[in-house]
């Protein structure tokens, strides 16, 4: 499993990352959280095709 990186620039909710990422894809991978190295489902897809998932134990987003 790939270690992730906190993505840029910091979304404050979850909320706000879903509206920036809107698509849901369940064929993504996964990947370690830089924080607490919980594996984190990269399920979000921006319009741009870029992947990121949320870590909920760090309450912060997460791409490859």
């Amino acid at each position: 499993m790939k270690d992730g990186k906190w993505l840029e620039p910091r979304y404050t909710s979850k909320e706000i990352f879903e509206k920036d990422y809107p698509k849901m894809d369940f064929s993504g991978m996964e990947v370690k959280c830089p924080g607490c190295k919980n594996p984190v489902p990269l399920n979000r897809k921006s319009n741009a095709l870029k992947l990121a998932g949320w870590c909920k134990q760090c309450n912060r987003a997460v791409h490859i």
